[in-house]
């Protein structure tokens, strides 16, 4: 089990996932993280974040979609779990 009350340093989700804080400040810009902190350099993630970070980082690598795709299918999975949740 995951201890989801982690936070994440910035340099630590660039070395996890092999990603350039500029591709992370992508990312913040296209909704699929919202770290905390004003400064690029010093933003905190949540392990959501990161979970979502790591989710766009393999739709670019491995099936080749852009950061606003990637986007787009995490908000549309979003919606799809939400309905599920709705459901029950």
């Amino acid at each position: 089990m995951v201890n989801e009350n982690i936070i994440y340093t910035v340099s630590a989700v660039c070395y996890s996932y092999d990603l350039s804080q500029e591709s992370i400040k992508e990312m913040v810009s296209w909704g699929i993280a919202n770290p905390v902190g004003n400064n690029p350099e010093k933003w905190l993630f949540t392990h959501e974040d990161y979970e979502r970070i790591g989710k766009a980082s393999r739709f670019k690598n491995e099936l080749d979609i852009n950061i606003p795709g990637a986007a787009l299918a995490l908000q549309l999975l979003d919606d799809i779990q939400n309905i599920r949740n709705k459901r029950c």
